[in-house]
């Protein structure tokens, strides 16, 4: 009889997570708006040098030229986008600090003022990695509902951290033109453990620290150059099988179709706020500020949901960026 019952719960809460997993909303598509960087950098600091980041021990200098590595050919795929920055090759950064004695990693601005000049570059990036790393052997309780006890299991806790300091300094003028240290951490007990206790899934340390790093690098290079910031427009599924139908056009991004079956759906319930925030979206995907400001705001006024409210604020701000008010 508990058997049954619990079957039964079991079988009853997956009915309700389904019921909530569908929702009132598709799945989101991303759109794109262009960002300029986060600081202000001279329009005359164009060409720009990396040198390896320094660390305390063998294996943080180790991460350190990972770190320099990964910011060179992260920044190269941004310059071949946004054209804003030259980089100078890094072989022969290496082969300069070689060839003048300086040590394996910039650490101050007068360092790197000097080390710009020689290469002749306007701006020099360089830092440091600190990383900590370490496993727990622990142990975890779960209940067995074969046998229905509760049982325990061993398992390995794994959890490292890594801070990467980035410095810009400017060669013409001497001055730094950031400095910003940014920390990525990872647990592994933190949404990775199987309800038994053991985690399948549990990465090698270095690559753990590998794509800390990485996720360091991809947080520093908005502060500096010109980038894309992305938005999840989710549609409403609306109360009409037009606006079904015109969701399955959005989905693949064919906002025109979408928007004539919206409209459809308008006509058999006009009291729909979803089909009218369906087109707002729509126009937005388009890349049509104004008049998806003007389809919020009407769908607002149908109903004024939190979500509608907030994408007419978003696109408000975007327009006000680009001068489309």
């Amino acid at each position: 009889m508990v058997r049954t019952f619990r079957k039964c719960t079991v079988l009853l809460l997956c009915g309700v997570g389904a019921f909530f997993a569908a929702g009132c909303e598709t799945k989101p598509i991303a759109i794109s708006y262009y960002r300029p960087a986060q600081y202000k950098i001279p329009s005359s600091v164009k060409k720009l040098a990396i040198v390896r980041f320094g660390g305390k021990g063998r294996t943080e200098r180790k991460y350190g030229e990972i770190a320099s590595d990964k910011l060179a050919s992260t920044l190269n795929a941004y310059n071949q986008r946004y054209k804003r920055f030259e980089l100078y090759d890094r072989k022969r950064v290496s082969a300069i600090m070689d060839e003048r004695d300086f040590q394996l990693s910039i650490t101050d601005t007068d360092e790197a003022v000097k080390l710009g000049k020689i290469a002749k570059v306007d701006a020099m990036i360089y830092g440091t990695v600190y990383v900590v790393a370490k496993d727990e052997r622990l142990t975890k309780q779960y209940y067995d509902w074969k046998s229905e006890t509760t049982k325990t299991r061993s398992y390995i806790r794994r959890y490292a951290s890594a801070a990467v300091t980035f410095t810009m300094d400017d060669i013409h003028t001497t001055k730094t033109l950031c400095t910003v240290t940014i920390t990525n951490n990872y647990d592994s007990d933190k949404g990775q453990s199987s309800w038994m206790g053991t985690d399948p899934k549990l990465l090698p340390t270095d690559q753990v620290v590998d794509r800390l790093i990485q996720m360091c690098v991809d947080q520093f290079i908005p502060k500096i150059s010109p980038h894309q910031v992305f938005v999840n427009l989710r549609f409403e599924k609306g109360k009409s099988k037009a606006v079904k139908e015109g969701n399955k056009f959005a989905l693949e991004r064919e906002f025109g179709d979408a928007l004539e079956y919206y409209r459809m759906g308008l006509v058999e319930k006009p009291e729909d706020h979803g089909a009218m925030f369906n087109i707002g979206a729509c126009y937005e995907g388009m890349g049509n500020l104004k008049k998806a400001r003007e389809y919020y705001n009407k769908a607002i006024k149908m109903k004024p949901e939190k979500k509608y409210i907030k994408a007419r604020r978003r696109v408000r701000l975007e327009g006000q960026r680009i001068g489309n008010r």
